[in-house]
């Protein structure tokens, strides 16, 4: 406040200033809502009045007490102090020594007058002993200032100290603060001064604390010493770490050496407020020295515009005076970012300012009687309205400035244009430099580049990395650097193409569940253990697309000059536009000498051989090579990772940017420097954020360019791309990504976001975050300087050891999608098959199969899973335990989005306030989905919910009030909660829309959590949910998905502990959610403190999800996740199958509270006593700290209620001026009047008026609500917040006077009339003042709303139904809205119809400026000329005057048309779209044609193309332009023609398969495959081998044969022969085969290798170095082949022994020539043997030779004998002649066909009558060997019942399908005999004797197959169901029981009780040292792809013995290092 003196005398004056204390109480009484209490409701959050030294009162009071006669005003100083009655003599001692050392003297001590009888307890015990001081000097005025600050800032440094309190709230000549943890009206009480009649002031600045980010304090209450602040500093730790660097350049003449006794200018352990404080008095004091004294009084403004600047860099309104001067203030500092209003005093200026976006709301009024007063609302004062000459409000970025010695208040304008011309600004901006400066300098010395961006560094790369064009022209191709750091299939596929394709980064969905970093055992990089923090439900994010207005990337870099001495010094700094360079760029920089500057390049690699200490050692280096280098002058240091090599290991690059960071700031060396990195490590938008917030200044990604590069050359990117353009794409793409990851914090400028630490580290060790990321959270300690060095070294052996022969392709251990072998994944394959086989089938086997896999899982990636359970010495019989029943309705299900802008709290429907959780989009999933979800979660009491977000459809856009298509940018940052007093108000809101609602808030995991939970539950919330940072199954950048957030573990724990510290707990219900699973997840949550859980994904996983992650695809193929009519059908989930899994969780809880001894489920929460460490085998994991999380919160605060809501919040509903209004409108909604009008007066504490109104007309007539007029309202005085919120039809309110933010939030068909008093002012115009606050009609979806006068930011946004008129609007006007139509009769503000897609806006276009504050992205604007429009607006000009007397519709009017003209119309183009379709559609209706006809034509055309791509090579062109991945599964049928036709192929010995017609097709068929996120193809149900299906497919559909060969290749030594014989378990497990055919595999597999044989890409490829180790080798199966083949590419001397007269086993003599060539196998074992593998045959080892010879001649030795030992049956008859074994049946016809001289001796079945005992692939090989053989008749017997024709229950997917099948063999038998050869359920119970001892006949009976009790099959025959079969030839193919047993018995291995060598589960070493086994002999009988697997396996496990350690690829190919476990 203040009063203008020009008129008055002196007795008026002294009345005003008594006066304005008067006012000021009660101002902060009127707002005590916006402010907190604690626990005990006496306890405020802080409160304080900063007011003029009220002089004569003081002199009063010293003259009176203690004899003292102060000297005139303005010559002393005074403040009071926080001390204790303890030490408070020897603190005041020490001060007035101090005072004495700065020439000052102190006058006496005053005791502060205090009453605390009426404070809270809280307060009461932290209650400080106050002293006031009173100072003086002898100096002239200004002197005496600078020494009463100097006094002020050494005593703040030196006096405090351990056990004694000291604080000073101001100390200044012409100020004072009285301040407390208190309530804004115990501050009145509390302080009798204040009281005092004698109190006079001219100014008064009043504030109230609601903490959020910090523990209240009666320190931290404001005002401050300058200012008080309503914000938070994001950007806080760069600010205070670069000002503390500053340290190192500033200096000022006058202080001269004294300057650094006032440092650190940030005091330690300060708020973000303190520290703004700190540095605003510091520049304001110590610059501005030099100043003439006219302006040096702007010091301190010019301070506040240079910390908070507008948003300049965008704004093309600004003018140029202004943009350089903030041009000029960028290069000085940085600015302080976050939303913020700030107000601040020196004692003579009194002024305010607001954040560049105007997230705080600032009204004031300026009256006639010379006082202005400023709030965050209005009706705080009151007033005559004939006194008030303006209503306005602070716009964003705008300062107000009163001047009380001048006495006028000076405008924002007028107050910055002055500043602004105060120096030559423009001038100056000529010293910076430009990039193309040092460009064009570069080129003129050095001549221009070769070609192209970057050219010039080739040479450069391949003399330090050997590499060469033909080496970088393939995507892994030798280039062993993408290795070295790292790099992965994910990273190029999934991340860098897209951004370098598309300029945008790749969305991801279904969250993350990978391991964290510190769990990892695959090398993470160091930036995957930062997560990023961002803003929470207290700090809006922004959107930094719709409002990039506010946005910046401009940075300058290099030394900074004196920040105290403004001059042109400050501009002679490097500008860049971007932080990403080139490759030129960093080359031009690094040679630079452009004006002086030079540039000092540090190498951050160390030599391999210095070992694991060479790490920190080389980071000692760096950073004193760093500072060096600033010491001596250079300007630039470039990091840079260039020289690693074979034989350099690079520090990481983040490590090494920290360390010399911080370094240089400590040395006070940073602000001399700029920071550039040359990094090949760096590529991901998180990683150059990681960078940018600990330091760089810019960063070169090279090896990004340099794979771009190769990736063109490869074909993969367009050959078009220049080396400019790759470049600009991928730096455009990384802008958006920094851009959205700053705006998550709410952030605006990287100049501020860098170095500003925004994040939070999980699992880094101490050692390594004090050198490197000093001031970063690391709460649970973790891994060292050690492991970060060995995760180096082994990245580096991985790359460059001659040990990694077998790595073809990059590594890929699925840090996204689940890869087998790979990183483990909480939804791993089999758990999510377990847990829908539990719950489907209600099988509780199957439950603890999910429950033993999750379980796996949860350990290896999660921090619980670190824990386990104390389990109790006297468990109780489960029957005690709380029911099943209570537990279930704990459980909610919900979405826990960790999406780019989601921070949800509530929705509201149809007036019924469902449980606020993160909720799964109704748009996201499908409806069926949503309605199964909501039918279970009713049945069992739980909680269920949906949210915003997905595709538009028409139910969707009714449901959601928009229309069908047009799009709903969702969910946009939420402008309804600004601050956590919005917060606050919100919930208020929401209670009062529904008060028997739970009022929820959703808050993320992150350090501090438990802090806001605690802001939160003061809000009065009455339900807290705490996200994890795994869960979520929305959409999302894949930077968000994976690095945002915390673990739920850390947050549950720490909001726990904070809330029962603070006795708040019992107000709240706290629940968690992310990835939780198990019944264990759910007692650990429970025991860190958690009463409920929120389940999203495992709901779905039950309902059919497969996880594909493809959920922002709208391609789901099981109906979840999409929105597609067609996909929804295929959706199978029902309500019973989740209860089933939700009471299956809670018995599995139920059998652990039993184990704890806990009967109830409350008796569990809280109880970390009932938690230890497990001990882990993992190294990583040891390292962690838990304590943190473990530490009983009951310990902190014994006694404390914890029972969630058994303590109500109290919202005061009974005092809600809604209660009168619902009493007179009570005969309304009776029914028993048709209308009523009602009068009232309204005031600012009266808020959400109308809405529980509302809410009772809402809960009897539903969405209809009352008829028009039914309930009349009419209003005087200002309303307080959300005036009309939710309001409902029939309602109509007019008010006259004012309101405040969030009129008409979400107003749902009620009438909103809002004018100024009539009595106002002749001269106040209407157009000219604001009437209404921030974010009115937010949400808004019907009514009607006439404001007369100005509405303030954001006006109307996602407004979807509402027609309003308003006299002028703010910033960001109409944003989002999707609906309704908006008249603004005035001015706008910048960045209107921002995202707006529909809905429309007529805009009167004044001054002709409205073109350049409107977004143009949406929007198209068009003139107001339309007939149809004319007439609308006409009438709403004419509605709006008659109900408002607007003025100006008035004047519009009497010309009207005319003046439209000057009108525009902004019509989004969604909008147009929609409406032309809408039109479209109905006329079709009319004809009667169907709307999607044309989509099914289309659809049609391209299954005819399909249908005849072979007809030449257009046609082929032509479908490889069409073809759809995306929803290929969709559009292109299963390919069925694997086999040459019958008839034909049953006449020869040829290959069965139709090699060519598979081939042309083949792109289609690949096509089909949906590259799922959790593909089950490799999974255990699907490929043993871990075959990298998706990516082969994915590869051939881009015609890339030969990448698509060393995918294959990496896991499959022999993909000729598993693509013609194995049955294709791949298939089996396929996702698409849930619903169709599944997507085909064997044929693309086996055309992949074909085709590599048939290029020559095949070729023999021989170790280069021998190991020396000779290995034998004993069987040329499938197992010993792939062993043999595996060990010789590891370089060992390898003898394959084979007993048969050829190699090959299984693969040449027991599958037929017409499955599987001869020649194909022969071929193999060719290339094998040029290779250097020793092939002997004709050696039975065992037999032939001693097995022992060969244990003594060889190092190793392994058994791949096969399961030979064949399966008989013992029944009568079997002695007879023509039963034989399939196998030798099979076999003897092998080696007859290959020439072999050997007499069949009765196995022909030429003219017989064949009868094979077995299915399976042997069986039908006997059949089709039969046939060809001439067989008279054929018949199988399979002793199990027929298959269905579908999966019966008992055999869900993914398992192999037992379903009825019909192979090639079968197939032939049907067409030559015209049946089917099986026979069913048949039991052989007697071989029939024709009398000469040949079986003439089986005698056989029928089985029938039931389940007994125990769910177990048994089978019994079937009476009279005997029948002979006639036969001559009898094959038995039932199998075999394991290995032959001479060679165990020779060399005394032990067996398994199945016969087969027995191994260590998961090892493949037997029981004697140095013999390993692999294959049948060691599994049992299995699959040719099995064998390999073994075979792989094995030889792993032998390399790692034989050399310590082996790097051949493990389980699915993926390569690490396995460490040798067997000693020999």
């Amino acid at each position: 406040m203040k009063r203008q003196f020009d008129e008055i005398d002196s007795s008026q004056q002294a009345d005003i200033f008594k006066s304005i204390v008067r006012d000021a109480q009660k101002l902060s009484l009127r707002m005590n809502h916006r402010g907190a209490c604690a626990c005990d409701n006496d306890t405020g959050d802080g409160a304080g009045v900063l007011t003029a030294i009220p002089h004569a009162l003081y002199s009063h009071e010293l003259r009176e007490q203690q004899n003292v006669q102060l000297p005139a005003f303005g010559r002393y100083a005074t403040g009071i102090f926080y001390l204790d009655k303890t030490h408070h003599r020897e603190s005041e001692a020490a001060f007035e020594r101090l005072a004495g050392e700065c020439a000052l003297r102190v006058l006496c001590w005053r005791t502060v007058p205090t009453d605390g009888a009426g404070i809270g307890d809280v307060a009461r015990n932290s209650e400080p002993f106050m002293r006031q001081v009173f100072v003086t000097g002898d100096q002239p005025d200004a002197q005496l200032r600078h020494q009463v600050f100097v006094l002020r800032k050494r005593a703040t440094h030196t006096i405090p100290r351990p056990g004694a309190r000291f604080y000073i709230c101001s100390l200044s000549l012409l100020t004072v603060i009285y301040k407390g943890q208190l309530t804004a009206d115990q501050l009145w009480t509390y302080f009798p001064d204040l009281r005092s009649p004698n109190y006079d002031t001219y100014l008064a600045l009043v504030h109230t604390r609601f903490s959020t980010n910090t523990f209240p304090s009666w320190e931290r209450a404001h005002p401050l010493r300058y200012l008080a602040h309503n914000g938070e500093i994001n950007t806080l730790r760069g600010n205070v770490n670069l000002m503390k660097a500053r340290e190192g350049v500033m200096k000022n003449d006058e202080f001269g050496d004294e300057l650094k006794k006032l440092y650190p200018v940030v005091e330690p352990n300060l708020s973000d407020s303190g520290a703004v404080d700190c540095v605003l008095e510091f520049l304001t004091m110590a610059g501005g020295r030099t100043l003439p004294e006219a302006s040096k009084i702007y010091f301190l403004y010019m301070a506040v515009m240079t910390m908070v600047p507008e948003a300049w860099q965008n704004d093309i309104t600004m003018p140029p005076e202004k943009r350089d001067f903030y041009h000029w203030s960028a290069c000085a500092m940085e600015p302080w970012d976050g939303p913020a209003l700030l107000t601040f005093t020196d004692g003579r200026y009194v002024g305010a300012i607001l954040d560049r976006n105007g997230l705080r709301p600032s009204r004031f009024y300026v009256l006639k009687d010379n006082i202005m007063v400023m709030a965050s609302e209005v009706g705080v004062y009151d007033t005559d309205p004939a006194n008030v000459l303006l209503k306005s409000r602070l716009k964003p970025g705008r300062m107000l400035l009163v001047d009380t010695q001048e006495k006028k208040i000076i405008q924002d304008v007028e107050l910055k244009m002055h500043i602004s011309n105060s120096r030559p600004h423009s001038s100056w901006l000529k010293e910076q430099i430009l990039l193309e400066d040092l460009w064009k300098e570069h080129i003129k010395k050095f001549g221009p580049f070769e070609s192209g961006t970057g050219e010039g560094e080739k040479v450069a790369v391949a003399s330090v990395n050997g590499i060469n064009d033909k080496t970088l022209a393939r995507m892994w191709g030798g280039d062993r650097r993408l290795s070295l750091f790292a790099y992965t299939i994910e990273t190029i596929n999934m991340l860098l193409l897209p951004m370098i394709q598309t300029k945008q980064e790749a969305l991801g969905s279904m969250g993350n569940d990978a391991p964290l970093a510190c769990l990892s055992q695959f090398q993470p990089l160091l930036y995957d253990y930062f997560k990023q923090l961002f803003a929470q439900v207290t700090n809006p994010p922004i959107d930094p697309f719709r409002e990039k207005v506010v946005m910046s990337l401009m940075c300058p870099i290099g030394p900074e000059a004196n920040l105290l001495q403004p001059s042109e010094k400050q501009c002679h700094r490097l500008f860049l536009k971007r932080p990403i360079l080139s490759l030129s760029d960093v080359e031009v920089i690094k040679a630079t000498t452009h004006r002086g500057w030079k540039t000092h390049v540090i190498d951050i690699t160390f030599d391999k051989e210095e070992g694991y200490k060479g790490f920190a050692t080389a980071l000692d280096r760096i950073c004193n090579e760093a500072c060096k280098a600033a010491q001596n002058g250079y300007q630039l240091l470039v990091l840079s990772d260039r020289l690693a090599s074979p034989d350099r290991v690079p520090c990481s690059t983040l490590l090494a940017l920290g360390a010399t960071h911080h370094h240089l700031i400590e040395e006070r060396q940073r602000m001399k420097v700029g920071l550039i990195l040359e990094t090949a490590e760096a590529r991901e938008v998180h990683h150059m954020c990681v960078l940018l917030g600990y330091g760089a200044d810019a960063i070169c990604p090279y090896l990004v360019f340099e794979l771009a590069r190769a990736l063109r050359n490869e074909g993969v990117v367009d050959a078009s791309m220049t080396d400019d353009l790759l470049f600009r794409n991928y730096a455009e793409a990384m802008d958006r990504g920094i851009a959205k990851v700053m705006a998550k914090m709410g952030i605006s400028t990287l100049q501020s976001y860098k170095g500003a630490q925004i994040f939070e580290a999980v699992g880094l060790a101490d050692e390594v975050v004090e050198k490197c990321f000093k001031g970063t959270q690391s709460r649970i300690g973790g891994v060292t300087f050690e492991t970060l060095a060995r995760d180096a070294y082994e990245r580096h052996y991985l790359s460059y050891s001659d040990s990694t022969s077998d790595m073809l392709v990059l590594r890929n251990p699925g840090n996204y999608h689940w890869r087998s072998g790979g990183e483990k994944h909480i939804n791993d394959p089999l758990s999510i098959a377990n847990l829908q086989e539990a719950a489907v089938n209600k099988n509780k086997s199957a439950y603890d199969r999910f429950r033993e896999s999750t379980m796996e899982s949860v350990k290896a990636c999660t921090l619980r899973g670190q824990l386990e359970l104390v389990t109790s010495e006297n468990p109780i019989d489960i029957s005690l335990v709380e029911p099943a029943s209570e537990i279930v309705k704990r459980f909610a299900t919900g979405e826990t989005v960790i999406s780019d802008e989601l921070f949800v709290v509530v929705k509201i429907k149809k007036k019924n306030l469902s449980c606020g959780m993160g909720a799964m989009s109704f748009g996201s999933i499908s409806l069926e989905a949503h309605s199964t979800l909501a039918m279970a979660m009713n049945k069992v009491g739980g909680k269920s919910n949906t949210g915003e977000g997905g595709k538009v459809t028409k139910d969707i856009a009714k449901t959601r009030h928009s229309v069908p298509g047009v799009g709903l940018i969702s969910p946009p940052p939420h402008h309804d909660i600004y601050s956590i007093e919005d917060l606050a108000e919100l919930i208020y809101d929401l209670k009062c829309a529904n008060p028997n609602a739970r009022i929820s808030v959703k808050l993320v995991s992150e350090v501090g959590v438990g802090v806001v939970a605690s802001g939160v539950a003061k809000g009065k919330a009455e339900h807290i949910v705490i996200s994890g940072h795994d869960g979520g199954t929305g959409a999302s950048s894949w930077t968000g998905i994976k690095n945002a957030g915390l673990p739920w573990e850390l947050g549950v724990a720490e909001t726990h502990q904070v809330l029962v510290l603070n006795n708040l707990r019992s107000r709240v219900v706290v629940q968690a959610d992310g990835q939780i699973r198990t019944g264990f997840d759910v007692v650990v949550a429970a025991l860190l403190g958690a009463d409920e859980f929120g389940f999203s994904t495992a709901p779905l996983i039950v309902m059919g999800c497969t996880m594909m992650r493809k959920c922002h695809l709208n391609t789901c193929p099981v109906g979840i996740a999409t929105q597609d009519p067609v996909l929804r059908k295929k959706f199978a989930g029902k309500p019973e199958d989740v209860i089933n899994y939700l009471f299956m969780l809670a018995e599995e809880v139920r059998s652990h509270m039993a184990q704890l001894g806990i009967k109830k489920f409350q008796d569990l929460i809280g109880r970390t006593d009932l938690l230890r460490v497990r001990d882990s085998g993992n190294p990583k994991a040891k390292s962690l700290n838990l304590s943190p999380i473990l530490r009983n919160a009951l310990h902190m605060r014994p006694g404390t209620n914890i029972i969630a809501s058994s303590e109500s919040q109290n919202f005061e509903l009974e005092k809600r001026l809604d209660n009168k209004l619902i009493e007179a409108a009570a005969p309304v909604i009776a029914g028993s009047k048709s209308s009523v009008d009602i009068e009232m007066l309204i005031n600012n504490e009266d808020r959400a008026f109308a809405s529980t109104l509302s809410y009772h007309i809402s809960m009897k007539y539903g969405d209809e609500g009352l008829p028009d007029h039914s309930v009349n309202v009419s209003l005087k005085g200002s309303a307080g917040q959300s005036f009309c919120a939710f309001m409902t039809k029939g309602v109509h309110v007019k008010l006259e006077g004012d309101a405040n933010d969030y009129v008409g939030k979400g107003l749902s068909g009620g009438e909103i009339i809002i004018y100024p008093p009539k009595d106002s002012s002749p001269d106040f115009k209407s157009e000219n003042n604001v009437i209404v606050g921030n974010v009115c009609l937010y949400g808004a979806t019907s009514g009607k709303a006439f404001f007369r006068g100005i509405a303030a930011e954001r006006f109307s946004v996602r407004n979807s139904g509402v027609v309003a008129v308003v006299e002028g609007v703010g910033d960001h006007g109409c944003e989002y809205m999707t609906g309704g139509c908006v008249v603004i009769l005035g001015l706008t503000g910048r960045n209107f119809a921002a995202g707006m897609s529909g809905g429309i806006a007529y805009v009167w276009d004044i001054d002709g400026s409205f073109k350049s504050k409107c977004n143009l992205e949406m929007v198209e604007l068009l003139p107001l000329e339309n007939d149809e429009d004319l007439k609308y607006v006409a009438s709403l000009l004419k509605e709006f005057q008659e109900k408002t007397g607007s003025l100006i519709a008035e004047e519009l009017l009497k010309t009207w048309p005319k003046p439209a003209k000057e009108f525009v119309k902004v019509f989004p183009f969604e909008y147009q779209r929609a409406l032309r379709q809408m039109a479209e559609e109905a006329a079709q209706e009319k004809v009667g044609t169907p709307v999607n006809g044309e989509e099914m034509k289309a659809e049609q055309k391209i299954r005819d193309i399909e249908e005849t791509v072979a007809d030449g090579s257009m046609e082929k062109k032509r479908l490889e332009k069409i073809l759809d991945k995306t929803r290929g599964f969709v559009k292109y049928k299963r390919e069925t023609g694997m086999y040459r036709p019958t008839e034909k192929r049953v006449k020869d010995w040829d290959e069965i398969y139709n090699f060519g017609h598979v081939r042309k097709g083949l792109r289609v068929q690949a096509a089909r495959c949906m590259e799922c996120g959790v593909p089950f193809c490799q999974s255990s149900h699907g490929c043993p081998l871990g075959n990298i299906i998706p990516k082969w497919n994915d590869l051939i559909f881009q015609n890339n044969w030969k990448e698509a060969l060393n995918q294959l290749l990496q896991t499959n030594n022999f993909p000729e022969f598993t693509g013609r014989v194995c049955p294709a378990p791949c298939e089996g497990a396929c996702v698409l085969g849930i619903s169709e055919p599944p997507v085909t595999i064997k044929n693309i597999e086996c055309a992949i290798i074909d085709h590599a044989f048939e290029q020559g890409w095949i070729q023999p490829d021989v170790p280069k170095h021998r190991s020396g180790k000779k290995i034998a080798v004993v069987g040329s199966g499938p197992s010993g082949l792939a062993c043999a083949h595996q060990l010789n590419k590891a370089g060992h001397l390898v003898t394959v022994f084979e007993r048969n007269d050829r190699i090959g086993g299984l693969l040449r003599y027991g599958i037929p020539t017409m499955k599987l060539s001869k020649e194909v196998v022969q071929r193999r074992v060719n290339l094998m043997a040029e290779e250097g593998i020793d092939f002997k045959t004709n050696i039975n080892v065992g037999k032939d030779i001693s097995a022992k010879d060969l244990y003594e001649e060889f190092d190793c030795l392994v058994l791949c004998t096969g399961a030979t030992w064949p399966r008989d049956l013992p029944i009568p008859g079997r002695q007879l002649e023509g039963i034989h074994f399939a196998m030798a049946f099979l076999e003897s016809w092998q080696k007859k066909q290959m020439g072999n001289s050997i007499e069949l001796q009765g196995l022909l079945a030429k003219d017989k009558d064949v009868i094979i005992i077995g299915g399976g692939d042997t069986g039908c090989d006997c059949i089709a060997t039969s046939l060809r053989q001439g067989a008279k008749s054929i018949t199988t017997f399979e002793i199990l019942p027929e298959p269905p024709a579908r999966r019966a229950k008992d055999n869900p997917w993914p398992q192999f399908p037992r379903v009825f099948k019909v192979d090639y063999g079968h197939e032939e038998v049907e067409l030559k005999f015209g049946r089917d050869p099986r026979q069913f359920s048949t039991l052989s119970k007697e071989f029939i004797d024709d009398g000469n001892g040949h079986v003439a006949g089986i005698r056989t009976v029928l089985v029938n197959w039931t389940k007994d009790d125990t769910g177990r099959w048994k089978m019994d025959e079937v009476p009279d169901s005997e029948k002979v079969y006639k036969c001559d030839l009898v094959l038995l193919a039932m199998g075999f029981l394991g290995p032959e047993k001479y060679i165990a018995s020779e060399l005394d291995l032990n067996l398994d009780p199945r016969g087969n060598y027995e191994t260590s589960n998961g090892q493949y070493s037997t029981s004697v040292p140095r013999v390993f086994s692999a294959g049948d002999c060691r599994r049992g009988q299995s699959l040719v792809v099995w064998a390999i697997s073994e075979g792989r396996q094995a030889a792993r496990e032998v390399d790692a013995f034989l050399a310590g350690q082996s790097s051949l690829p493990g389980p699915g190919g993926v390569i690490t290092t396995l460490v040798a476990s067997q000693k020999g």
